[in-house]
């Protein structure tokens, strides 16, 4: 879904990728339904990340147009924009979790080394890290419906009520449709319930 990143062992052919006037097309042709989608996808994949509002679909966007991450012809390409931030992010992530700050105290010549960490409290850690699994089990339950995936990206987020729904782009019917149709889908994936 991801289309061929950077260094990619398989040969690809060009012909079966956009190419970078092909990527351009593609963002000027996007609806406003899309736009909003891929931010609230950016909104929700930037945690854990030192990247700002509109960095990553930006970086996204740049990797695509100069071929760094190459989006297949028969993909939908605000799947492989939505992928691409996701694969971004996480490496940023993953960088980060790497890093080491080093700092000098006050009066010594010697070093002080911290490894970056989101928080000092590992149990509040835990809980962010399973509450993030739960969204990504039900997100990837909910494959094929784009819609109630976008409604469960932006409840994960901080806004609830009229201000979500209006995130989302419904009205409290269309919203309550949504829940509906998740809660059905869930129930037949998970008769059973599912742990994260």
């Amino acid at each position: 879904m991801s289309g061929s990143p950077k260094g990619s062992t398989a040969p690809v052919s060009d012909a079966e990728h956009l190419a970078p006037e092909e990527v351009l097309e593609k963002l000027d042709s996007m609806s406003a339904d899309d736009k909003r989608r891929l931010r609230l996808i950016e909104r929700r994949r930037r945690g854990g990340t030192d990247l700002g509002e509109n960095e990553l679909y930006s970086e996204a966007v740049c990797q695509a147009i100069v071929g760094e991450r190459r989006c297949p012809k028969d993909e939908s390409f605000v799947a492989f924009l939505a992928q691409s931030m996701r694969s971004i992010a996480s490496h940023r992530r993953k960088a980060l979790a790497r890093t080491e700050s080093l700092t000098e105290e006050e009066g010594r010549v010697g070093v002080e080394r911290r490894v970056a960490s989101d928080g000092l409290d590992p149990e509040a850690a835990l809980i962010e890290k399973q509450s993030e699994d739960t969204i990504k089990i039900i997100y990837n339950a909910l494959e094929g419906d784009e819609e109630a995936q976008l409604a469960v990206i932006a409840i994960a987020g901080p806004n609830k009520g009229k201000a979500l729904r209006d995130e989302i782009g419904v009205d409290q019917a269309g919203y309550d449709y949504i829940m509906k149709r998740i809660r059905k889908i869930l129930g037949r994936k998970f008769p059973n319930g599912f742990r994260s």
